[in-house]
């Protein structure tokens, strides 16, 4: 019986550093100790032809990203014009958004607004943009759509 707890306490002490590691950051250690901030960003109004790196290299400048996103029209393959810059880091993220929202990126002026949930998935995409293709929202009759048919969920 004193073997097992002798045991017990020594596997304890041998997983102590590996939680210790965890703090090395002192940025790491402020994240856990309140609740989450968001730490992606919805970047709106970005030129048609911009693509990822052109807004890694400026958001870059404020710590490191985890994401750089650019969604597209899933039937056309068309930018959508605004895009997602994920932080590691909550505070990076501030940081930018309260330097570079209305800077002129690519000819444009970017707006910057934290983004309120994660990505969607590409199945959240074609239904979103389904709907936003045909026009008017009240004309829901599927004569409307000829995509429809190669729906296949």
């Amino acid at each position: 019986m004193a073997r097992h707890h002798s045991r017990s306490r020594s596997r304890s002490r041998s997983r102590s550093p590996v939680r210790r590691k965890r703090y090395d950051d002192p940025r790491e250690r402020r994240r856990e100790q309140r609740s989450p901030a968001p730490s992606g960003l919805l970047v709106r109004n970005i030129s048609l032809s911009a693509r990822p790196e052109d807004l890694r290299v400026p958001f870059e400048r404020f710590g490191p990203l985890k994401d750089v996103y650019l969604p597209k029209n899933y039937y056309t393959g068309e930018p959508r014009g605004f895009g997602f810059v994920k932080f590691r880091y909550p505070e990076d993220a501030a940081e930018a958004k309260s330097h570079l929202n209305r800077t002129v990126i690519g000819g444009r002026e970017i707006r910057i607004v934290f983004a309120e949930e994660n990505r969607k998935t590409p199945q959240e995409m074609r239904r979103v943009s389904r709907v936003s293709s045909r026009g008017s929202y009240r004309r829901r009759s599927p004569s409307f759509s000829p995509r429809r048919r190669y729906h296949c969920e």
